[in-house]
Formats: C-alpha cells, structure tokens, sequence
C-alpha cells in the first residue's frame, strides 16, 4: 500500500496537564502519514483523484486549534480518526511533537505515536 508522508506540520493548541499549560496555546509538530490506494492519481496525474495536502495541513491544523485537553495520546488519537475519516484512508499514522519541556527536561523529544 502507498503513502503520503507529511512531517512537521506545525500547529498551536491548548494541550497539557500544567496549570500554566491550560492559559496559552502552545506550538506542537506534528507529523501525518495516510495510506491508501494512490494508483488513480499515479495514472491520470490529477489531484482530484488522491490526498490534497494542503487540505489535510489545513484540517490538522484547524483540529488543533480547536482542541483543549491534557494529553498528547488524547489529541493523537483523536486527530488521526478524524483524519481518517475526513479523507477516507485506509490508515492514518500520526506522531505527536510536544517540545515545550525538552530543554527544561534535557532530552530531545517528546512524542506520541498512534495507527488508525
């Protein structure tokens, strides 16, 4: 099965279990991957027939922005289902990059995966 890849999306949400967390948006990454079945689009060469990624930039980006919750697992899993179902994929892989407390807790990355 193909997929799309889109890394990095960059978003803000209300996201965190931290009473300072719960006042401001903060800015996640996050990353998408849709598998289906791209073979229209390989042979007409018409976006029409696959995954517009701008419009899933648009969604993940708009999902967030509404969201409020405490934790990275809940928005993952959420955002993934909804993907999936907005764009009709078979699977919907998604990482989750919350990197607000990396430096502060000297470590690289703070990050959930889920498949949907």
């Amino acid at each position: 099965m193909d997929h799309l890849i889109l890394k990095g999306i960059k978003a803000r949400t209300v996201i965190g279990i931290h009473a300072e967390e719960k006042l401001a948006e903060q800015g996640i990454a996050i990353s998408v991957i849709l598998h289906g079945d791209f073979q229209n689009v390989i042979e007409s060469d018409e976006l029409n027939t696959g995954f517009d990624y701008v419009d899933v930039v648009d969604t993940v980006r708009s999902f967030c922005r509404d969201h409020r919750g405490n934790t990275l697992e809940h928005l993952a899993h959420h955002l993934a289902l909804h993907i999936k179902e907005t764009f009709s994929a078979a699977k919907v892989e998604l990482t989750v990059d919350k990197p607000r407390y990396t430096g502060k807790l000297e470590m690289e990355a703070i990050q959930f995966h889920v498949e949907r």
